[in-house]
């Protein structure tokens, strides 16, 4: 081997080349894993069910008139039941939203709300919510009852489920401190 020149060593060729390689794939995996979302649908974008219950959206003239949220029922042990929701209205007048639980063909409950115009009515048992008297004999948790949406002349018939109250957050009384 020959001393280096000048005191400063040579790069070999092999060793640029090889620099070049991983410089050049390093460049290639940083493109591809930061372009791997271009092509995926961003999830916000889609609607979805965040919540245990049912949605139901009636529309006039092509825009959002009123709307039901997170509507389900909840079966006690002891076979008595709360319906709970919020009711929505997105008109510029007070509206009345009528509510029709149906199990197996037969009503329930049924109940109409008084929205705000541009508010919400929470339905339940907590404190300022409005209350529905349910009949809910024979009805067992893990059924999907039908729930009429009534507004504006428009009806809407969505699925709603029948929860039990082994999760905290559905028993009913005293709310949960947090």
């Amino acid at each position: 081997t020959s001393p280096p020149l000048s005191g400063i060593e040579q790069e070999s060729p092999v060793r640029r080349s090889r620099r070049s390689v991983l410089s050049a794939a390093a460049l290639g995996l940083a493109l591809a894993a930061s372009g791997c979302t271009y092509m995926s649908p961003v999830q916000t974008k889609d609607f979805y069910q965040a919540a245990d219950g049912t949605n139901a959206n009636i529309e006039q003239d092509g825009a959002l008139y009123a709307g039901v949220r997170n509507a389900l029922l909840v079966i006690e042990e002891d076979g008595t039941a709360e319906f709970s929701a919020t009711i929505a209205n997105y008109s510029d007048e007070e509206t009345s939203i009528e509510l029709t639980g149906l199990s197996e063909g037969s009503s329930i409950f049924s109940t109409a709300v008084q929205v705000p115009a541009h508010g919400t009515v929470d339905v339940g048992s907590g404190e300022g919510q409005q209350q529905v008297s349910v009949d809910a004999a024979g009805v067992r948790p893990g059924v999907i009852l039908d729930l009429e949406v009534t507004a504006g002349g428009q009806t809407d018939t969505i699925s709603m489920p029948a929860l039990d109250s082994s999760l905290e957050y559905y028993q009913q009384g005293e709310p949960a401190e947090g």
